[in-house]
C-alpha cells in the first residue's frame, strides 16, 4: 500500500511542476503584439488567454479586450459601466469577451450566479442576465437562496424556466466555468475584474477617462 501511495505522490508533484514551469515560461516569453501588458515585475509578457468566450462587439476586430469577472464582486459591477461605456464608443473597432472567474472563497454565491448567466446564455439571454446579475448584486449577494433571484431574473427575461432550472445544474456548465477559472489561473489571474488587451494584462487604469485612453491607444495601433 506504501509503494503505491508514493508512487502517486510523486506523479502529482511532478505534474505540478511540469505545470509551473508552462506557466512560468509563459510569463517569461515577450509579447509581440501589444506594448500594454506588463507582470508585477514590470516585465512584458504574453499570458495563456484565448479569445473564446461570450464576445460582444465587432468579431473581426484587431483589439480584443477580455475581462475575467466574479458577479458577486462589487468592483466587477462598477466596472460593468465603464467597459459599456467604451464599447458602446468603439464597437466597430473593438471586441470584449467576458471569462467566468467566481471566487468562491470570498464570494459564496459567485459559482450559483456564473452558473445562471451560463443557463441563460443557452437561450441566448447571457448578456442579458449578466447586466441584470451585476445591477442586482446587493439583493443575492448574502442570501443563503440565491436560485430564488435568478429564477425572478429568468422569468423577466422571458425564458423557459424549466429549461433554465435544468441547465442551471448542469455539470457540462460548471465545466465550462471551470475551464475560464483554470485559463486565468494559468495566466495568473490574482483578482477580479481583471483585463488583458490583445492577449497582455492591461494596466490597471485610474479612473474611466485612463482606461477609455488605453483602450483607445490600443485600437490606434492596431489600424
Amino acid at each position: 500500500m506504501v509503494k503505491p501511495l508514493l508512487a502517486t505522490l510523486f506523479l502529482i508533484a511532478l505534474a505540478l511542476g511540469v505545470a509551473a514551469f508552462l506557466v512560468h515560461r509563459n510569463q517569461s516569453l515577450p509579447d509581440s503584439n501589444s506594448s500594454l501588458g506588463s507582470s508585477a515585475s514590470g516585465l512584458d509578457f504574453k499570458p495563456v488567454v484565448t479569445p473564446k468566450g461570450w464576445t460582444k462587439g465587432n468579431p473581426a476586430a484587431k483589439t480584443v479586450l477580455v475581462e475575467f469577472g466574479d458577479y458577486q464582486c462589487s468592483a466587477c459591477g462598477a466596472a460593468r459601466q465603464t467597459v459599456a461605456n467604451v464599447l458602446k464608443n468603439h464597437e466597430s473597432e473593438l471586441m470584449l469577451v467576458f471569462k467566468q472567474y467566481p471566487m468562491e472563497s470570498i464570494h459564496r454565491n459567485s459559482m450559483i450566479a456564473a452558473q445562471a448567466a451560463e443557463a441563460a446564455g443557452r437561450q441566448f439571454k447571457f448578456w442579458e442576465m449578466h447586466d441584470l446579475l451585476f445591477l442586482h448584486q446587493r439583493d443575492w449577494g448574502d442570501v443563503p437562496d440565491p436560485q430564488t433571484f435568478f429564477l425572478r431574473y429568468a422569468e423577466e427575461l422571458h425564458l423557459d424556466l424549466e429549461r433554465f432550472k435544468q441547465d442551471l445544474w448542469d455539470g457540462k456548465i460548471r465545466d465550462k466555468i471551470y475551464r475560464d477559472i483554470l485559463e486565468g489561473q494559468l495566466a495568473s489571474v490574482r483578482s477580479v475584474p481583471t483585463f488583458y488587451l490583445n492577449g497582455s494584462l492591461m494596466p490597471r487604469a485610474q479612473g474611466d477617462a485612463q482606461f477609455e485612453e488605453i483602450i483607445a491607444d490600443a485600437i490606434k495601433k492596431a489600424k
